[in-house]
């Protein structure tokens, strides 16, 4: 077999080419066993649905680790099309809403539900938020709507990739079912906060640093702000809602989410996510 060829450093694993057709996503030693059955679970329960999703290969072991088989999709993600400009940033966002309106059109039934997933995040969470604001929190998800849609829970433009067929969605390591409002403002918190949201140039190794890299950098976190708005207004065309609704239902899984992963999120958008749920509640006391 020829040498393996690397694909993708992640935080939980290494992705390898296995073979012409196949890649092995190699887990590290410290991750919970309980985290890649449920890997497992999520890839295969979207199997056989028409979705497009990389087939699923089984589980192995790999060089004495723990490894799961993917269908090798060849192309470019639809981040290296966007950053390298080849394609219109606008539609590249209507690509992405299009493919992310699709994904929720299946219902699932064995799925974690997003309110379960949702609460577990927030408790996590309350180091960070303090008990009051998380007991806010797990109130107002307990008004939300449950649904059985498919949630991809970590839809951004890394996770789709320009394959010989069309756009192919990896990665479903996090699915859940539930309302699709849900995981569209999973996706719009992680362009308005994050590491692209915070004032400043990110700091980055010196040698890396070149006399236009902050007005590059300045130029792309306006490319994301275009994408976007211009991302959940195609959404909002496909699913036939009218703006005024798409706020209204969205609007609280827009406080949810955020407070849900506030125990990683970047320290210089905490000040505005804090601002922004309290602003929520006084203007919707529970």
């Amino acid at each position: 077999m020829a040498e393996f060829e690397r694909n993708t450093t992640g935080f939980t694993a290494d992705v390898e080419q296995y073979d012409e057709n196949t890649l092995v996503k190699i887990y590290r030693d410290a991750v919970p066993q309980a985290d890649i059955d449920r890997e497992i679970h999520c890839t295969e329960a979207i199997q056989g649905r028409g979705l497009p999703v990389p087939a699923y290969r089984g589980a192995v072991e790999f060089q004495g680790r723990r490894a799961i088989l993917l269908e090798y999709i060849r192309g470019e993600s639809m981040n290296a099309m966007m950053s390298s400009g080849k394609m219109d940033v606008v539609d590249v966002a209507r690509d992405f809403a299009a493919v992310h309106y699709r994904l929720h059109q299946c219902s699932m039934d064995s799925l974690e539900p997003s309110r379960v997933r949702y609460e577990r995040l927030l408790r996590r969470s309350e180091p960070q938020l303090g008990s009051d604001l998380m007991n806010r929190c797990l109130k107002l998800l307990d008004k939300l709507p449950d649904g059985e849609r498919l949630s991809h829970n970590d839809y951004h433009p890394g996770n789709l990739i320009y394959g010989p067929d069309g756009l192919i969605c990896i990665d479903w390591s996090d699915a859940s079912q539930g309302d699709p409002l849900a995981d569209v403002a999973r996706t719009v918190q992680m362009f308005d906060y994050g590491p692209t949201a915070c004032s400043g140039v990110p700091m980055i190794p010196r040698d890396k640093i070149t006399p236009g890299y902050a007005a590059n950098f300045e130029a792309f976190r306006r490319r994301i702000r275009i994408f976007t708005r211009a991302y959940e207004q195609e959404y909002v065309r496909l699913s036939g809602l009218s703006p005024a609704d798409y706020e209204h239902l969205v609007e609280p899984w827009k406080v949810i989410v955020p407070a849900s992963r506030f125990w990683t999120e970047w320290d210089c958008n905490k000040p505005q996510i804090l601002k922004m749920m309290y602003q929520y509640f006084m203007a919707h006391p529970l």
